[in-house]
């Protein structure tokens, strides 16, 4: 019996599928790179790993990671690299290894979904080894690649197990920045009393996305330290603690089911600045989470906002430092929270501090929600059922991608086509598609980059007049419906593009969800989806190939309101017009360069781009969105609707105010309800303690039901030095950074502004932490927590 089942599994094993990224044709390229074959694509077992369970296979997975002179590796002084990316491919398998996994810059392990790989510890793992996987290796006491600088790497479709490792081990080390996740994963974690073992320890970084995700076992199930995280559906089954939050200043989890944990969040910590929960649960919990905040404390460390959980056979809720219990729950039944705040709130004013159940914070707008009243989410869709035949790809359609010959007719009939057929998936293989024109995107596409390595370069007249915004990529016609998917695209310019608009989106979707399922094509009526944007970034400047690097955009500090005029690199990052609706993003980041990631010593750079975000459309899910250095502002929200907002991260550009804002973007465009910033002062501005002609790090204007989970909005520089960005200084940097009116120039009237709320808002360097209608209603000291100021509600 037991030898036919063993034969009926291998005949299972046989017949499935390939999955289509295994089998189909990497002729993807690095331009950039002199080693003209540089292999992106790795599958480990070329190199020589087994994947039988038995075979050692830790040195086979460490030759194809190094492979080719890449940035990374024990001994390396590499801190990052554009031109070095990597695929390293799991087939389905199990893959001992006895010592860890030494992950390098701009890597993407990913594993077969239709039958996921194992990357499992021998007995012989070493106790306290840095994780199975070794996302950044320590070089003298310092983390190797600087951890708020690890950009571009994703982990997916892995099960990592500890099980047979003794003492104390980790499965994924992993200190990240922007641009970076790790999906679809299981960890399996020894629950032995004497083994301490932990799935993902994070300690230092400015992430970032984890999804999608199920820890099993272990003393920890996560331990995470980081500047902000947005972290959505994550299971932990068994855990003595699933999550142990070591520090952050702001920290977003959406759909967490944690399941017969002795503790569930242990946020007790006093370098915690706020925690955001929401759409989650605790089932057979002892203690549901466990603050550091005192009953009474007025400043912003520890800040608690939950919306929208159920607690079931939960003794203890919220467990207080000293071991008391602030909210009982039901040891034999369920306890639901529509709305718990533990902060200082501004509803609009304040501060006022609250502990205690009350919805009428909370704004719950119905056209954000899926299924089972929760906000919508969706998974990064892998296409994992698509046919070889199916998957199309755009070197076959004749674009290049070797970054000089100009692909943009290739690339507009690569579309075309690939919209034009349901049954299709765009491949686009890792290069630099240098476009002189825009590129459209029809309805009905649905695109996948390789290695995140696919690169849509604008260069050309047709995108330099800085007063005129001319699309580098649009999506959709205005008016146009249907439905798109991408994932895994860069979107960035080629030396001075001033009118360049990397992304205008147009497209409208409907959508009516009732399943959160993830239907890709031919959607019936009854269950339309949003439209998905996952990991499509934008890179204004400072990798080799963009003619925007240290040697052409120096950093200029001694000259005053200097501008190179060949460093004017882009109009608008991303535009969510007017006609656009129903759009999902996940993982996105939208940069201007403060830094060359080529550069040895990732040195400064002074790169101008106008707007960031500017959405102007209905039902938007911006998860674990990110949008930094634009002159004018990072996100702006004007006449918008229904926008959800999950950990957004903004930074002002490092060099104001020498130029201050809107150098050099002087002309402002009205119909983009741009600011206004006047000479010697600015219009919208009551306070002078600080520069006021800065960047906004958000501007909310006319829209309605707003709300934001979550916001790390930073001025951590005045002319490339961060002399302003401590308590000392009285945090002045700038004098504000958040904005919410009615009329562009700074508002003395509220139009429609119903439901905007902001919850667990976290400022830096910056002297009133909310404008309202031209006053500021918060100030940085008035709360004042970690490194960040923290208020818990904002309400407008």
């Amino acid at each position: 019996m037991k030898a036919a089942l063993a034969f009926l599994l291998a005949a299972a094993t046989a017949v499935r599928a390939t999955y289509w990224m295994e089998a189909v044709r990497h002729q993807g390229n690095v331009p950039s790179n002199p080693d003209k074959n540089y292999q992106i694509f790795r599958n480990v077992k070329d190199w020589g790993a087994r994947g039988d369970g038995i075979t050692d296979d830790t040195d086979a997975i460490n030759n194809a990671m190094s492979a080719g002179d890449r940035c990374g590796g024990v001994n390396s002084t590499c801190q990052g690299s554009t031109i070095t990316p990597a695929v390293l491919y799991f087939p389905a398998g199990t893959y001992l290894i006895s010592n860890p996994i030494v992950d390098y810059y701009y890597t993407q392990i990913i594993g077969d979904p239709n039958g996921m790989p194992v990357i499992k510890g021998s007995p012989y793992f070493p106790s306290k080894a840095p994780g199975l996987l070794n996302g950044d290796v320590y070089q003298y006491q310092y983390l190797g690649f600087r951890s708020t600088n690890v950009f571009y790497r994703q982990v997916r479709n892995i099960i990592f197990d500890t099980t047979d490792v003794p003492g104390e081990v980790i499965g994924i080390h992993w200190p990240s920045a922007q641009a970076t996740s790790i999906q679809n994963c299981v960890f399996q974690l020894s629950s032995r009393p004497e083994d301490n073992h932990t799935g993902i320890f994070m300690e230092e970084g400015s992430g970032g996305v984890l999804a999608d995700l199920v820890f099993n076992g272990g003393q920890y199930g996560a331990q995470f330290g980081n500047q902000q995280y947005t972290m959505r559906n994550l299971t932990f089954n068994g855990a003595r603690t699933a999550i142990l939050q070591i520090w952050n200043w702001g920290w977003t989890y959406k759909s967490l089911s944690i399941n017969n944990c002795d503790v569930g969040i242990n946020m007790s910590s006093t370098s915690v600045g706020s925690v955001t929960l929401l759409d989650s649960q605790f089932i057979n919990v002892g203690v549901a989470m466990v603050t550091g905040r005192n009953g009474g404390n007025t400043t912003g460390v520890g800040s608690l906002v939950v919306e929208n959980v159920l607690y079931q056979n939960v003794p203890t809720v919220l467990q207080g430092p000293d071991g008391s219990s602030i909210l009982l729950g039901n040891p034999s039944g369920p306890v639901f929270d529509r709305g718990y705040t533990r902060g200082n709130l501004y509803v609009p004013y304040g501060p006022k501090l609250f502990e205690g159940r009350d919805s009428s914070y909370f704004n719950q707008p119905p056209n954000l929600k899926g299924s089972a009243n929760k906000y919508y989410e969706r998974p990064k869709p892998q296409y994992e059922t698509q046919l070889l035949t199916n998957i199309r790809s755009a070197r076959d359609a004749g674009a290049y991608g070797d970054g000089f010959t100009d692909d943009t007719d290739a690339l507009n009939r690569y579309f075309q086509s690939v919209a034009s057929d349901e049954s299709s998936v765009g491949f686009v293989d890792a290069g630099f598609y240098l476009v002189t024109d825009t590129i459209y995107i029809p309805s009905g596409a649905r695109i996948v980059g390789e290695a995140l390595a696919a690169v849509i370069m604008a260069s050309g007249p047709k995108f330099s007049n800085i007063n005129t915004p001319y699309p580098v990529v649009q999506v959709g016609k205005p008016g146009e419906t249907g439905h798109i998917e991408m994932s895994d695209i860069i979107v960035s310019t080629a030396g001075a593009t001033p009118g360049a608009v990397l992304i205008q989106y147009n497209l409208n979707s409907p959508f009516s969800d009732t399943t959160n399922s993830t239907h890709v094509k031919s959607v019936p009526p009854s269950d339309l989806l949003p439209s998905g944007l996952w990991d499509v970034h934008i890179r204004i400047g400072g990798f080799i190939g963009s003619g925007l690097q240290v040697a052409q955009c120096p950093t200029t500090p001694l000259q005053t309101n200097y501008v190179n005029p060949n460093c004017i690199a882009a109009h608008t990052s991303m535009h969510i017009t007017k006609t656009a609706g129903s759009l999902y993003v996940e993982n996105s980041w939208l940069w201007t360069a403060d830094h060359d990631i080529d550069d040895w010593n990732s040195t400064q750079v002074s790169v101008f781009a106008g707007r960031g975000l500017l959405i102007e459309g209905s039902q938007i899910w911006l998860v674990g969105s990110a949008v930094e250095h634009h002159a004018l502002y990072q996100y702006q929200l004007v006449n918008a609707s229904d926008v959800w907002m999950g950990q957004i991260q903004t930074e002002t550009p490092y060099y104001q105010p020498d130029p201050p804002a809107p150098a050099p973007f002087y002309q402002p465009n009205t119909d983009m309800a741009d600011p206004v910033f006047v000479e010697n002062g600015c219009q919208e501005t009551n306070n002078d303690l600080a520069p006021c002609a800065m960047a906004w790090g958000l501007r909310i204007l006319d829209s309605r039901n707003v709300v934001i989970f979550g916001a790390g909005l930073y001025s951590f520089f005045n002319n490339y030095s961060t002399n302003c960005s401590t308590i000392e200084s009285g945090e002045n940097c700038q004098a504000r950074i958040f904005l919410a009116a009615s009329m562009a120039g700074g508002a003395t009237g509220a139009g429609d502004m119903s439901g905007i709320v902001a919850y667990n808002l976290n400022t830096v360097g910056s002297v009133s932490m909310v404008t309202r209608l031209g006053d500021d209603v918060a100030m940085w000291d008035q709360t004042p927590a970690t490194f960040a100021s923290t208020l818990a509600v904002f309400q407008f």
